[in-house]
């Protein structure tokens, strides 16, 4: 007998859509303005009409690294938050308490998501350090394998030449 999914996902949907606006809502709150620029930064980065500037790379190198640590600092302490929730819960299952395990258990279930979400991120922004890494190197070798140079040609001074009456000898196009 085939199994009919679409009415347990039809029944679901309302507390699907509360876990997913309360892991919004818990990521808007302790995570998105860290992930702000760093996103602003990845467009630059991806963008191909405009190629990335020098500032742009130079800001990922240096100034990102100290966002993520920030971050990480933030992360530390939610999944605190979250170690906090797992022990409730394992404590109120052997009490024997009431109706509201399921919500201590939902909880559990939204600080994971929102941790590993900020887990990808973090990861996703040490990859975008890195190809920043490997761009602003590539440009830096050709500017010392290709240098551009100045090169001045000493002509003679026309001005002169024409001032006194005389011909410069250079034909006309």
């Amino acid at each position: 007998m085939p199994v009919d999914i679409s009415k347990a996902t039809e029944f679901l949907r309302e507390d699907f859509e509360a876990a997913d606006t309360l892991v919004d809502e818990i990521y808007d709150k302790y995570f998105a303005q860290g992930f702000k620029r760093i996103s602003e930064l990845e467009k630059a980065f991806r963008n191909t009409d405009t190629p990335v500037t020098d500032a742009q790379l130079e800001e990922i190198i240096t100034t990102i690294p100290m966002d993520l640590y920030t971050i990480s600092a933030s992360l530390a302490q939610f999944k605190q938050h979250y170690e906090i929730v797992k022990l409730t819960n394992k404590q109120r299952k052997k009490s024997k308490a009431d109706d509201t395990d399921v919500e201590y258990q939902l909880m559990a279930i939204v600080y994971n998501s929102v941790i590993d979400r900020v887990e990808y991120q973090i990861s996703f922004t040490k990859e975008l350090i890195m190809g920043a890494k490997k761009i602003w190197d590539a440009r830096r070798r050709t500017d010392t394998t290709n240098p551009i140079k100045d090169t001045y040609i000493n002509l003679p001074n026309y001005d002169d030449a024409l001032n006194k009456g005389g011909s410069t000898n250079v034909p006309i196009f």
